[in-house]
């Protein structure tokens, strides 16, 4: 091998370590630090993002989306609607989309985990 083709990988190594070190990281958040990473690996087995979906939910809730309570002789849901259904301009239109955005949103549901787990609940 000649010299030119050579590479000294320590000194390659110990150059980007001083890079490294002297960078500082850029992030859109500034709240972020490099101890929120350590956290997200850390040995115990909690997880700092558990209570992300938790916290879309409530930012959800806070909005301003129509919330509906329904209710059968089994069943009380309460609905947030997210999608806006003020473009259909014919009322039973819109009942009829509304009411097939529902039976998707079941449907979709059967298929989740989740709702094993909730059968599981009756064990």
């Amino acid at each position: 091998m000649s010299e030119k083709e050579y590479i000294d990988f320590k000194k390659e190594f110990e150059e980007f370590k001083k890079e490294l070190e002297n960078s500082k990281p850029i992030f859109d958040d500034d709240s972020i630090e490099f101890n929120d990473f350590d956290n997200l690996i850390s040995d115990d087995d909690s997880n700092p993002l558990d209570g992300l979906d938790e916290l879309n939910d409530q930012a959800i809730l806070s909005k301003d989306y129509p919330k509906i309570a329904l209710e059968t002789d089994d069943i009380l849901m309460n609905l947030t609607i997210k999608k806006d259904y003020s473009a259909i301009e014919d009322l039973d239109k819109r009942k009829k989309e509304f009411i097939k955005d529902l039976k998707e949103f079941i449907d979709e549901f059967e298929s989740t985990e989740e709702s094993s787990q909730l059968m599981k609940y009756y064990d």
